[in-house]
């Protein structure tokens, strides 16, 4: 049985064992920060919801369900879509937008002007924007609706948001014209 030649290990001194060991360890430490570096970036959890505005105590305005009765509610349907930055660095939430399955007017995408953008959200931070909910979503033509940060990070609403808000907006359409 061939035996394997160990003598190279008794001719190490202190030396080699530590250069050995140091390399080693170096290469475990730059292993792990690269592991640590690629996963530490902006993350965004995004919700969507069919909602409508409501008067509320002291001139604040709700948003409420759809299906709520509530006097003085608006009839108008909003998209309402939330971003929570549940990454360890900021993100900067630069815009609104999506693509349609069928193009309008020859144009792919569409882009959704609101009020509070761009908006910075720290770690652990939410915002939420309002968007009129259009003939466009109502038909079921919205493919994607997404957000876009300023470094070219792109985050898309979960598709079953986006059937959930043509479901919701199908049955409050034929309580309404129903009654």
């Amino acid at each position: 049985m061939p035996q394997f030649p160990a003598h190279w290990i008794g001719s190490w001194d202190l030396t080699s064992f530590l250069a050995v060991g140091g390399a080693i360890l170096s290469s475990i430490t730059a292993g792990w920060t690269l592991y640590r570096d690629l996963r530490d970036r902006a993350k965004v959890k995004l919700s969507a919801d069919l909602r409508r505005i409501a008067p509320g105590g002291e001139g604040k305005l709700l948003i409420v369900r759809p299906d709520l009765n509530i006097e003085g509610a608006t009839r108008d349907l909003y998209i309402v879509v939330t971003a929570v930055n549940v990454g360890r660095r900021p993100m900067r939430w630069e815009g609104l937008g999506g693509y349609y399955f069928r193009p309008v007017d020859g144009k792919k995408g569409f882009r959704i002007f609101t009020q509070g953008l761009p908006k910075l959200l720290g770690e652990m931070e939410a915002h939420t924007e309002l968007a009129e909910f259009t003939e466009q979503f109502a038909n079921g033509n919205a493919m994607r609706l997404q957000i876009w940060d300023g470094a070219g990070g792109e985050w898309s609403v979960p598709r079953r948001d986006i059937k959930k808000i043509v479901t919701d907006a199908e049955k409050f359409q034929a309580r309404h014209d129903g009654v």
